[in-house]
Parts: C-alpha cells; structure tokens; sequence
C-alpha cells in the first residue's frame, strides 16, 4: 500500500480552545478568593488590631469576683455582736442544675444534707441563672475536696472559701442585728437605687439591712489567664477587696442579755434610752430566736415553723408590738391638761371609786375621796384622769399625743418599725360607722384604754421627753461608724430632736414630782432603788376579756439628771407594779451602779435618796 508522504493524520479539531478558557476562570476564581482574603487579612490585622488584641485578652482571662468582708459591729464597750470569719461554701449554678437535676442529689449525700434544702436554695437563686449561688455553708474540708475533685461529674458545683458573717451570740441580738443572705431581686433594685451593686450576701432584716452601704465593703477581682477549657493557669493581677465600715451600737450587751434573762419566758419588750442623745442601750424582744437558723438560708419549713409559732418569736414587740399605754398615758393627759388651761397641781377631785360618764361607770382602782394631781398620779386614780381629760377635751388630748411622737414611726434606724393609733377624729371617721366621737372615748383616752395602740419605743420616747423637760430625741442604734483601715475616719451620730412640748419650769416640776411620788410611795414601790431618786409609771390594760391585763412601766433616773430612760412591757402579767416596774429596777440599777439592785439596797440602804441623783453611770 502506498501512503502519500504529505498526507496528516489529525489529532484534535482546529477552533476549540474549551480547555483553556476553564483554567483562565478558575485562576480568576483564585486570584479574587486570594485579594478577598488578603483585604480581610488586612481589615483584622490592622483596621480591627485593637478591638480584637482586647477580646483575646478577655477570652484567655477570666476575672474572678473576690467578696468583701462585712464590717464588724461591736457594742458600746466594743465587745463583737457580728464577726467574720472563713467558710467553706458550695455552690451552684442554677442553670446546670436545671439541666442535670441528678446532681442535686449526689451532691445532698457528699454533704450530708437534705435535697430539698439544696433545691430551696438553687429557687432563691434562679433570678440569676448563669451565676453560681451558695446552697451549703460551712462544709467540711475532706467533703470541700471530694466535691471539688469530682470536677466535670458535678457540673455547675464549685467550692470557695469565702467571708461569712457569724454571730458570737445568735439568740439575744436577733432582733437588732438581723441576718445576712444572697440577694433577691428586691435587694438588687433597691441597691440600685441607691447606685450600689449587690454584694455577694445583703443584710435582709435589722442593722445589717439597714446600714447596708456602710457595711458591705468593696468587691475584690482576681485575674487570671485560663487554658481553652476555662481552666485557671496563673494569676495576673489581683485588687484586693476592702472591708465595710465598723459599727459601734449604743446597745450595752449585758443590759440585752440581762433583760432578756428577766423577761424569761413570758412575752414581752424593754426598751433603754440615753435620753440626752436617743441611744439606745437596750432593745429587747421576748421571746427571740436563733439567728443561726438563717445562717446558710433558712428552710422553708423552719421558717414556716416560726411563724406558725403561737408566741411569734420573729416579732419584734419593742417596735412593731402594739398594745394600749393604759395609765402611762396619764403622762400625756396632765400635758394636755396644762395645754388646755385646766391643769391644776392642787385642786382636789372627788373618787368615789368609779367616773360617772352618762350610763357607764369607769372603774377606778379605789375610793380615794378628795385626791390632787401629785396623789392622783402616785395612786393613778382613773377618777381624777378622766375628770381631767374631760376637762381639757379630746382635741386636746389628741394634740398633745401628736406632739409627743405618739402614734408615729419614731424613725430608728430598723427596719419593720410601726406608728400606731392615736384616734384622731379622722380616724374614727373611717373605722366607725357612724363616725362619732363619744364623751366615753374621750374618757377612755384619758386613762390609756380604747383605740389607742403604742409600741413600747414609743412609751420609752415619751418618757424621755418628760425626763428633759420637753425635748424627745430620735432613737438610734448605731453611734459611731468607722472607715476601715488603722487610720479609719470616724462619724459619729449626732443627737437629733424630732419632739418638743413647751411648757413652764412649774408643770414640769409637778409632773416629774408626781412621777418620783409613784415610785417611791404609789404604785411602783417595787421599783424602788437604796440610793437613786426616780420617777416612773405603771399602767395595765386589758386585751381579752378574762386573762390577766399586760403590765406596763415608765421611768427614768437619775430624778434631777436622767441618765437613762425605759419602757417595760409584759403581756398578761397583771397590774404594771408586779412583773413590769421589778424588771425596770433590775436593769436600771445594773446600768447607774453596774450592780444589781438586791446588792445596791444592802450595800447603800444608810444613803439618802435625795442626793442620790448625783450617781453616774458605771456601765456607760
């Protein structure tokens, strides 16, 4: 066969260059993809250098909230009611347990602990679901470590060391002090308000609650640089945290301690007033409880059995108990009285052993024929009283009240105070029907019965007022507030008068007369002190038809340069003479002579009560 040399065997077809143009495009692809990338490269490398250096450093730190120690607060004489100290804590995040209930049981068996105490706690948390929250203080170290060696099997549970506050004694300063827990909504918005950020733990009742600013310090920080699973490596930096202020109290701990001994078990409330300034010395409230019950969070069910409690424990009857003054209020009459233009030191009137008021008779303790004011005061005769709050009439008596602080908010330092009634006639008009105001109310006022309702603060400011003459002060708890630190700046708390009653030097002498007449031969002889001249008043009232009526007793002394001003209320323990006014000498005669009463009368019977009021106060 033969084969042309110039003939070609074709290998592809002429005119279609597909091939090429596919990688053209795909190098174009490449090249943009590459700019995109560079211009990114760029942006993040040089526009955005700064914002992302600062979130690196935010993802591999982390800031680690360090709590402040709570202030202490001491009393007068600097003995601790409210320390700090130490305490294992564990907690949990809410959160975590939402998703992994189980380990709420696992971690009731490590601890020993009821799950429904732990679940309570995780509740009170909830509003804050992502943050970890106390459920158990004061674990053990060898249990710390268990939980916190069990890691990633327990998550959202940790273990710290933190401040907790602790109460030498948890019983005989309850009601002052209060008690410190986590935050709730509440306390965050009211923190708020005040341009604070809530603390780890808030003071939820009494001085911790309402001296919160003062008392909560400054929150610390630790920074710490973390591994890619959040796990701390070293520490950075460290602010440390600054302690609360310390509060020293007016509260003298063995007077507390002592009234709460003599009250016992009945129930009841003293008051003790500096009454120059307002401080108070003593604040007691029967029966208490144990603080140590909200240490940690109280359970549901122990606080639902304090206040199921017959005898209301969590009450505290010296601010927020109310009761009728009965005959202590005869204070308040003889003011008006004068007030009015019908006070009298020497008119006599007759008693024939009741007041007659239309139908009704208005007993009175006794037959005590024709009897003046310093008499009618010494054997509070309810005759005279209600003759003399006749006289001056009921706007008068309601003036006066007012005036005095009666039916008000004293305005302590506590939280929970009450105001009470004093039945104006704008009160009457809405809780009577018809609104009308009767010769008997008026009477009844008089004496210290019918609508009137006063807490025993309130009993002891009025008779501070009398014991200056006419001058109440504000009632406080705290007296002097020191910055922490050696050189700490201290504030003092200064005297505020809130309550004046004029009157001339003469009434005030006859009053205050009257008022040493009943101690010393009306119807405190009981509270008689060998060697302190005083004055006071009792009164009893009657609540429920048929039990015995509660006992009051007003006083102060020293007579000429009072020192001290109190207020002694005992329920149902009768006649103010019995239980009342033996309670008020105990605790008065331990705050003038620093000793109790029993060996003040053996060691000063030869003195004279009447250069006695030159005795200073030994506790102070």
């Amino acid at each position: 066969m033969f084969v042309k040399p110039e003939q070609k065997i074709p290998v592809h077809k002429e005119g279609q260059p597909n091939l090429e143009v596919r990688h053209i495009v795909t190098l174009g692809l490449i090249f943009a993809a590459l700019a995109v990338l560079a211009v990114r490269l760029w942006v993040l490398q040089v526009v955005r250098h700064e914002e992302l250096v600062e979130k690196a450093e935010v993802v591999r730190q982390a800031v680690i909230p360090k709590p402040a120690p709570r202030g202490l607060i001491v009393d007068r004489k600097g003995r601790l009611l409210a320390g700090v100290r130490p305490q294992v804590v564990v907690t949990v995040v809410p959160d975590a347990a939402r998703r992994n209930p189980w380990i709420v049981d696992k971690l009731a068996s490590m601890l020993g602990a009821s799950p429904q105490k732990i679940r309570e706690r995780i509740e009170q948390g909830a509003w804050r679901r992502y943050l970890p929250t106390p459920v158990f203080v004061g674990a053990s170290v060898p249990v710390a470590t268990r939980i916190a060696e069990a890691g990633p099997h327990l998550p959202g549970v940790g273990v710290e060391t933190q401040p907790m506050r602790y109460y030498p004694d948890s019983k005989s300063f309850s009601h002052i002090l209060g008690y410190v827990w986590t935050p709730d909504s509440r306390d965050v918005e009211r923190l708020e308000e005040l341009g604070l950020k809530a603390p780890e733990y808030v003071g939820k009742l009494g001085v911790e609650y309402h001296y919160e600013r003062e008392l909560m310090g400054v929150e610390g920080r630790e920074r710490v640089e973390v591994d890619v699973r959040r796990r701390p490596v070293r520490v950075l930096g460290r602010d440390n945290p600054v302690p609360g202020s310390r509060l020293t109290l007016g509260i003298d701990a063995d007077l507390q301690r002592r009234a709460l001994e003599l009250l016992g078990s009945r129930r009841g409330a003293v008051v003790m007033l500096d009454p120059s300034s307002g401080e108070v010395l003593c604040l007691a409230s029967s029966p208490t409880y144990d603080v140590r019950l909200f240490e940690g969070g109280i359970s549901r069910e122990d606080y639902r059995r304090l206040q199921e409690d017959r005898r209301a424990p969590l009450l505290n009857r010296a601010i927020r108990g109310f009761y009728s003054p009965g005959s202590t209020f005869k204070i308040v009459t003889s003011m008006a009285a004068r007030r009015a233009g019908v006070f009298s030191n020497t008119r006599p009137v007759a008693c024939r052993g009741y007041f007659q008021i239309g139908r009704r008779r208005l007993r009175c303790l006794g037959v005590h024929g024709a009897i003046a004011f310093p008499n009618a005061m010494a054997k509070s005769c309810n005759t005279y009283f209600a003759s003399l709050g006749m006289d001056a009439g009921p706007d008068a008596l309601i003036e006066l009240a007012l005036e005095a602080g009666l039916g008000q908010k004293t305005g302590i330092d506590l939280r929970g105070e009450g105001a009470g009634i004093v039945p104006t006639r704008e009160w009457m008009a809405t809780h009577r029907d018809p609104p009308r105001w009767y010769g008997g109310d008026t009477a009844n006022m008089a004496i210290g019965q019918g609508f009137l309702s006063l807490t025993p603060l309130q009993m002891a400011q009025l008779i501070a007022l009398v014991a200056n003459r006419g001058v109440a002060y504000r009632p406080h708890l705290v007296r002097r507030i020191t910055e922490p630190g050696a050189g700490g700046a201290t504030r003092s708390v200064e005297p505020e008068a809130t309550h004046r009653v004029d009157a001339d030097p003469a009434f005030w002498e006859a009053l205050v007369g009257s008022l040493r007449g009943v101690v010393e031969a009306g119807t405190a002889v009981s509270a008689r002190i060998p060697g302190i001249a005083w004055c006071g008043k009792t009164g009893s009232t009657e609540h429920v038809r048929g039990r015995k009526t509660h006992g009051w007793f007003v006083g102060f002394a020293p007579m000429d340069r009072p020192m001290v001003a109190i207020a002694v209320l005992v329920e149902e323990s009768g006649h103010g003479g019995e239980v009342a006014a033996p309670i008020a000498r105990e605790l008065v005669a331990a705050y003038l002579l620093g000793r109790p009463s029993a060996a003040a009368a053996k060691d000063e019977a030869s003195s004279s009560a009447d250069t006695a009021s030159a005795v200073r106060p030994a506790v102070r």
